[in-house]
């Protein structure tokens, strides 16, 4: 069986357009580095939005479950104050020394309600 003129030119065509190793070689190297490159930047990505998730939600754990403060006690007052009556009005020794007197009813030369009367010890200026 005779070539065909069509196996000839295809042939021909085969051997002009011939790929060098070489640069096969690099294309698949570059195609694979790119590849590569594409899954770190993807897991870079996971890891930017994962990464913040995972502290905020370590940091509402820590929030919830650490033991609060104690709360300061209300102590007992370590000293206790004693009065008496004297004709309806109550008198009271103070732990500084001074006097406190209050009781009765309500004088009949009261100021009017909103008003009051202020006592300034002292010399005055």
């Amino acid at each position: 069986m005779a070539d065909a003129p069509d196996d000839h030119l295809d042939s021909r065509l085969r051997g002009a357009f011939e790929p060098d190793p070489r640069v096969s070689a690099r294309v698949a190297d570059r195609a694979l580095a790119a590849g590569a490159a594409a899954r770190g930047r993807r897991w870079r990505q996971v890891a930017a939005v994962a990464c913040p998730a995972a502290a905020v939600a370590a940091l509402a754990l820590a929030v919830a479950f650490w033991p609060p403060r104690p709360s300061p006690g209300v102590e007992a007052p370590g000293a206790f104050l004693s009065g008496s009556f004297t004709e309806g009005l109550l008198v009271v020794s103070m732990p500084d020394g001074s006097v406190a007197i209050t009781g009765g009813g309500a004088r009949e030369n009261r100021p009017e309600p909103g008003f009051g009367i202020v006592l300034v010890e002292g010399e005055p200026r």
